[in-house]
């Protein structure tokens, strides 16, 4: 769709340059302002799409890994294929900002307890 929405401003800009270009031989100022107005509105609806474009990746980013992030024993772990799973990852800072904050392992503890360097949480 953003693709579509893109591809639709670029023609339309095409065609509003080759209207100008046809209007710069006329002499009529009227018509050259709205030229000049029509122009500067889809160089306004370009920059924004690929605006829109940008944050829709970066929500299509975040949404992947929130679906492959996986919860065990109370933090995130991503999988990885053909590996172990990555992790652990803070689920206090994931939930609440979004960031994949990586856990320290506190060393001397039994079974695996993590400590967030962001937040401050333990964890088992």
């Amino acid at each position: 769709m953003v693709v579509e929405y893109v591809s639709g401003i670029k023609a339309a800009w095409e065609v509003a340059k080759s209207v100008k270009t046809a209007t710069d031989a006329i002499d009529d100022a009227h018509l050259k302002l709205q030229m000049a107005e029509l122009i500067s509105a889809l160089a306004d609806a370009k920059m924004e799409a690929a605006e829109n474009a940008e944050i829709i990746a970066e929500l299509k980013r975040q949404i992947n890994t929130r679906t492959s992030l996986k919860y065990i024993d109370g933090v995130y772990f991503k999988p990885i294929d053909g590996a172990d799973d990555d992790g652990p990852f803070c689920p206090t800072c994931f939930d609440s900002n979004s960031k994949d904050i990586r856990l320290k392992d506190i060393e001397g503890a039994i079974g695996g307890d993590w400590k967030c360097l962001v937040c401050s949480n333990y964890f088992q």
